[in-house]
């Protein structure tokens, strides 16, 4: 079975993650990475890194997420559906209650579906897709800039029909024009295509 690889820095939610992957994903290792502060994309592609050397596919998970008995197995059954007709899948990431618009079930009910960018809070990634981007060292945006990336090499998001609970903003806190400052000079010194692309 895939592991879920975790990273924290000691959430005060991680004792509910952990316990509702044992429920709920049990034949799934739960492999958690106690990083120094640092960014989101810095922890996040040491763990898959280190991930990746025994595993070909794995599932990256916030640590503020608690599963639901059908997290695993919908989104598993999404990944082999959509491996079938598609060669390069970048991320394959769930719905939430917490969440960019696109997959939050607060806006829309939970459909397979296509979108150039997602917040990977519970996702399924390939080795493939790793070697051919990761994360950039910033909290704010690590993803959107990951995925477009990817999409720049031809490959593919999908949000799957899967649900997780999302606590929200406990790990990298929630001083949201703080965590938007920071990000930004990285942004328009390493992709400033992006900056004109989300922020007109």
């Amino acid at each position: 079975m895939l592991p879920i690889i975790v990273c924290t820095i000691g959430s005060k939610t991680l004792s509910v993650m952990e316990q509702s992957a044992k429920v709920y994903a049990p034949d799934n290792p739960v492999f958690v990475f106690h990083n120094k502060p640092s960014t989101f994309g810095e922890a996040y592609n040491a763990a898959m890194q280190a991930a990746f050397v025994t595993y070909s596919e794995i599932i990256i998970a916030n640590d503020d997420v608690v599963l639901t008995p059908d997290t695993m197995p919908v989104l598993m059954e999404d990944v082999e559906n959509l491996k079938q007709s598609h060669a390069r899948l970048g991320f394959v990431a769930t719905y939430s209650d917490n969440a960019r618009q696109s997959q939050d079930i607060r806006y829309t009910k939970p459909f397979l579906k296509q979108v150039d960018r997602l917040s990977p809070y519970f996702a399924w990634v390939s080795k493939q897709a790793f070697e051919t981007a990761q994360f950039p060292p910033i909290n704010w945006y690590s993803d959107d800039v990951m995925c477009e990336d990817l999409n720049a090499e031809g490959f593919i998001h999908f949000v799957s029909r899967a649900y997780i609970h999302h606590a929200g903003s406990q790990t990298v806190g929630v001083d949201y024009n703080k965590l938007n400052k920071e990000a930004l000079p990285w942004i328009c010194e390493n992709r400033p295509k992006y900056v004109t692309k989300w922020f007109s």
